[in-house]
């Protein structure tokens, strides 16, 4: 296993590591370009990471790309319009794009009930399933990256894989092991358990 980047902090290793990835930058450039305050997101970050850190190659064209943003005000129409331009000048990408503002009016908790509005971008990021893939990129106006990561770094550094029981349960969290095969992919991964 490769050794953790040679940068103190988590934050300065994720800023080093999307800055020199090359198809990583270009897409934040566009998102910016096309000014969605929009974020590369959840598994495009995550595996990417996990992939550096087991020596791995990990094309982006074999995994949907996360975009999200948040934006109360929208319709529902915004996310069809990024999709679309993204889909323009990356047309060989799959994208995921979701407003985070509007996920209330369709998923259900296992239960079946809806949950509450968001208040932010932050707060949607804190109930995914797992902690590592609590991360979200922007490029700023400046050309600086942007994190918003409401669980930490850690884990995705530390290369622990750990359920988040903030929105999801344990059993959906053991689907998405087996769906995803995150140990099988990346073997040095830690299962935490909870």
């Amino acid at each position: 296993m490769q050794q953790p980047f040679p940068i103190p902090s988590y934050t300065a290793q994720l800023k080093a590591f999307i800055g020199a990835h090359h198809e990583l930058m270009q897409i934040l450039q566009a998102l910016r370009g096309i000014e969605a305050q929009a974020y590369l997101a959840a598994g495009v970050i995550r595996n990417s990471i996990w992939a550096q850190l087991h020596e791995q190659a990990y094309p982006l064209r074999q995994t949907e790309i996360d975009v999200v943003y948040f934006d109360a005000q929208d319709d529902g129409t915004g996310e069809q319009q990024i999709r679309k331009k993204l889909e323009t000048a990356f047309p060989d990408m799959l994208w995921d794009v979701v407003n985070q503002a509007r996920v209330h009016h369709w998923y259900r908790m296992d239960n079946g009930n809806s949950i509450a509005p968001f208040s932010s971008l932050a707060q949607a990021l804190a109930v995914w399933p797992e902690t590592a893939t609590a991360v979200a990129v922007q490029l700023d106006a400046l050309g600086q990256l942007k994190i918003i990561a409401p669980l930490g770094l850690e884990d995705l550094f530390e290369l622990k894989l750990r359920w988040n029981p903030a929105m999801v349960s344990y059993a959906v969290f053991q689907r998405r092991l087996k769906d995803k095969a995150f140990l099988t992919r990346w073997p040095e991964l830690q299962l935490i358990s909870c």
